[in-house]
C-alpha cells in the first residue's frame, strides 16, 4: 500500500500543532490510579549518587505514566524509626542548640550520624569515646598508647581487635573533617555509659508518642528532609506526599493489620522459648503459603526453601518488614497499582511484602510490584556511610557544572558569541542537571552504571549535552528564519492551513516522520505500560527508551538539515538570482517545528527543560 505523503504530513502536523506540549500523550490508562514510591532515603543523611538513580527512575516513570493518562502520586516513605534514626536523633539533641550548622543542613545531620555511630561502635569494643577524644587532643603518642591498651584489653577476640583498629581510624578521619561537631558532642556524650541503649530509649519514647521525643525526632527529620528537598529541586523533582513510618503506629494502622495477620493460617506467633530453647519473633510461613497455593517454584517462580517473613520481635514489637506491609496496604487503599523503586539488593524483601499482601487478601495479588535497579559504581573513590563519605548528589552537581561551564565557555569564545552572565548560569545549570538525568536513565535499570563525568559531559557522544546541542541547532534554524522574515528578506511564515504539503518530497523528512514522529506516542505507552505479569515475575518498564529515542532522532535530524541535507532557506546569492521556493521553505519550517516539538516533549519526559540556545 502506498501512503499519500502530503495527506499524512498534513494530518500529523495539524494534530501536533493542536496538542502542543501534550503531543505524544494518550488516554490509554485514563482513570487508573498509581502510587510510585521513590527516593525514600533515610532522613539522617544527604542524597548520594545511588539515591539519585532511584529518584530519576521514579520521577521519569511518573512522567511517562501521566503521559498515558494514569493518575499518579509520587510518594516518599519517611523511615523515621529504627536504630540509625535513634542514634542521629540522640546526636542532634545534644548538638543542635549548642552549634549553628556550618554546612547544608542534611550534610550537617549526616555528619552527626557518622560521629555518633562511630562513638557507639567504639563503646562496643570497649573504648570510651571521651578517652579517645582526650588522646586526640594530647597528640599522636597518646592515641597510639590508648590503641595499644585497647587492643590488649580485647586480645584473642579477632572481631574486637579489628573493630578497635577500624574505629580508631574512622574516628580520627571524622575528627579531621568535623572537629566542631566532635568537640560539642563529646563534651556531652562522654558520660553516657551505653549510647546504643540510650538511643533505643529515645526511639521507644518516640514510638510511644512522648511529646518531648516527638519534638526532637520531627525537628531532626524535617531539617534533613528540607535539605533533601533542596537537592531534589535542583533536579526539578517534587513528591506529592510524604508518609511517615511512625504515623502507621500512631494512627492505629499497625494494630489493624496485625489483627488480620494473626487470623491467617500462616501466622506463627512469637515465643520466648522455641524448639531450640531460645526466644523467637512472630513470622509468616511463606513456604507453606506458596505450596498450598500451588505457586510456581524454581525457575520463573519462587525460590525453593522460601524463608519465613519475620514481622515481630520476641517482645512483640514490630519490625520494619512488618511496617512495610502496613504501608503497602495503606498505599493500596489509595491506588489501583503500586510501584516501588528499590535497589536490587532489596528484591527478596519486596517480593515477601507483596506475597504477604496476597496472603492476607487475595485481591492484592498483582497490585504491588517493585522496579529494581542495579548499583552505581564510581570510576574513582569509594563511598562509606560509616566514615561519612559519599559521592553526594549536591557535590556531583557542582562537579558537573564546573566541567560544563568550562566546555561551554570555550565554545562561546570559539564562536565569538557574547552571552550574559545570567543566561550563562541558566544554561549551564540546565545542561548540568540534564547530563545527570540522561546518565542515570540512558541504560536499562538492571544495568550497572559506571559513573564517568568525562563521558556524560561529552558534546560529541550520546549524552544530554549532545542531544541539547543538536536540538538547539534546530532552534537556531527557526530563529534565523524569524529574523530574516522580520527583516523583510523572506516572506513571513504562512498559516498551517495554507501549507503546500506536496513540497515535503525529500525521503529524509518522510523517514523522520515514520521513524520518530508517528511512533512517539506508542513508544511512551510501551515504556510506561508493559504487561503486568503474574508474581513473582516483574513488569519490564522501559526507563531507557526515551533517551535512546532522542539520541537516534537528533542524529537523523542532523543529517536532514546539515551541510549535506536539505537546504531549508536560501542563501543571498540564490535570492539575488530570483529564488522563488517560498512554498517549500514554509512547509519545511513547519516540519522543523514538528520535529522540535517531538524533541521538546521527549526532553520534558526526562525532566529536562528544552533550551533555545547553547
Amino acid at each position: 500500500m502506498t501512503l499519500n505523503r502530503p495527506m499524512v504530513f498534513e494530518a500529523v502536523m495539524k494534530s501536533a500543532a493542536k496538542q502542543g506540549a501534550t503531543f505524544g500523550h494518550t488516554n490509554a490508562a485514563k482513570g487508573k490510579r498509581v502510587i510510585i514510591e521513590h527516593t525514600s532515603s533515610n532522613p539522617n543523611a544527604p542524597l548520594h549518587i545511588g539515591n539519585l538513580r532511584n529518584v530519576m527512575i521514579g520521577a521519569h516513570l511518573a512522567k511517562l505514566m501521566k503521559a498515558c493518562g494514569h493518575e499518579v502520586q509520587e510518594a516518599f516513605y519517611v523511615n523515621d524509626l529504627g536504630a540509625q534514626i535513634g542514634l542521629t536523633a540522640l546526636a542532634y539533641s545534644r548538638v543542635y542548640d549548642k552549634l549553628e550548622p556550618f554546612m547544608k543542613i542534611d550534610h550537617w545531620i549526616g555528619a552527626m550520624y557518622a560521629v555518633m555511630n562511630t562513638c557507639q561502635e567504639l563503646q562496643q569494643v570497649g573504648v570510651n569515646p571521651g578517652d579517645l577524644e582526650d588522646a586526640c587532643v594530647a597528640g599522636k603518642d597518646a592515641v597510639d598508647a590508648l590503641m595499644k591498651k585497647s587492643l590488649e584489653a580485647v586480645a584473642g577476640n579477632a572481631d574486637k581487635e579489628k573493630g578497635v583498629a577500624e574505629y580508631f581510624d574512622i574516628y580520627q578521619d571524622l575528627r579531621g573533617r568535623f572537629e566542631k561537631i566532635m568537640v560539642v558532642m563529646l563534651a556531652d556524650i562522654r558520660t553516657i555509659p551505653d549510647i546504643k541503649v540510650e538511643a533505643g530509649k529515645l526511639n521507644l519514647a518516640y514510638e510511644k508518642q512522648e511529646p518531648w521525643a516527638i519534638k526532637i525526632f520531627r525537628q531532626m527529620v524535617c531539617d534533613c528532609l528540607t535539605g533533601v528537598q533542596q537537592t531534589l529541586s535542583t533536579y526539578g523533582v517534587q513528591h506529592d506526599r510524604f508518609d511517615f513510618e511512625s504515623e502507621l503506629g500512631w494512627e492505629g494502622s499497625n494494630d489493624k493489620v496485625l489483627e488480620i495477620m494473626q487470623n491467617s493460617d500462616y501466622y506463627v506467633p512469637q515465643t520466648q522459648c522455641n524448639d531450640k530453647g531460645v526466644p523467637q519473633g512472630a513470622y509468616l510461613d511463606m513456604a507453606g503459603f506458596i505450596t498450598d497455593m500451588g505457586f510456581k517454584i524454581g525457575k520463573g517462580g519462587y525460590q525453593k526453601e522460601y524463608p519465613p517473613l519475620y514481622v515481630l520481635r520476641p517482645d512483640g514489637s514490630t519490625l520494619y518488614t512488618y511496617r512495610d506491609i502496613v504501608y503497602s496496604f495503606k498505599k493500596a487503599s489509595m491506588s489501583d497499582l503500586i510501584l516501588n523503586i528499590i535497589c536490587s539488593e532489596q528484591d527478596l524483601a519486596q517480593q515477601k511484602v507483596a506475597l504477604a499482601m496476597a496472603m492476607m487478601n487475595p485481591e492484592m495479588e498483582g497490585r504491588q510490584y517493585h522496579l529494581s535497579y542495579d548499583l552505581v559504581k564510581l570510576t574513582t573513590g569509594k563511598m562509606s556511610g560509616r566514615r561519612g563519605r559519599y559521592l553526594l548528589a549536591d557535590d556531583l552537581y557542582e562537579d558537573l557544572k564546573t566541567v560544563i561551564r568550562e566546555k561551554m565557555d570555550k565554545k562561546y569564545k570559539e564562536k565569538g558569541e557574547d552571552i550574559s552572565q545570567e543566561m550563562f548560569d541558566s544554561v549551564t545549570h540546565e545542561v548540568s542537571t540534564a547530563a545527570m538525568k540522561y546518565a542515570l536513565l540512558s541504560v536499562s535499570c538492571m544495568t550497572q552504571i559506571n559513573f564517568d563525568i568525562a563521558k556524560i559531559t561529552d558534546f560529541e557522544d550520546a549524552s544530554a549535552p549532545f542531544i541539547l546541542y543538536n536540538s538547539t541547532r534546530l532552534t537556531s534554524v527557526l530563529r534565523k528564519f524569524e529574523d530574516r522574515s522580520s527583516a523583510g528578506v523572506l516572506e513571513k511564515l504562512c498559516p498551517l492551513d495554507d501549507v503546500d504539503f506536496t513540497k515535503l518530497d525529500d525521503d529524509r523528512e518522510w523517514a523522520l516522520l515514520l521513524d520518530f514522529v508517528l511512533p512517539f506516542a506508542g513508544l511512551i505507552v510501551d515504556a510506561a505500560m508493559p504487561t503486568l505479569p503474574k508474581p513473582p515475575a516483574l513488569p519490564s518498564y522501559g526507563m531507557h527508551r526515551v533517551c535512546d529515542f532522542l539520541n537516534m532522532m537528533v542524529r537523523a535530524l542532523s543529517g536532514y538539515y546539515g551541510p549535506a541535507g536539505v537546504r531549508i532557506m536560501p542563501v543571498q546569492s540564490q535570492l539575488d538570482a530570483g529564488w522563488n521556493e517560498t512554498a517549500a521553505m514554509h512547509a519545511r519550517i513547519h516540519v522543523c517545528k514538528l520535529f522540535k516539538q517531538v524533541i521538546d516533549n521527549g526532553l520534558r519526559l526526562l525532566m529536562i527543560e528544552p533550551l533555545e540556545r547553547m
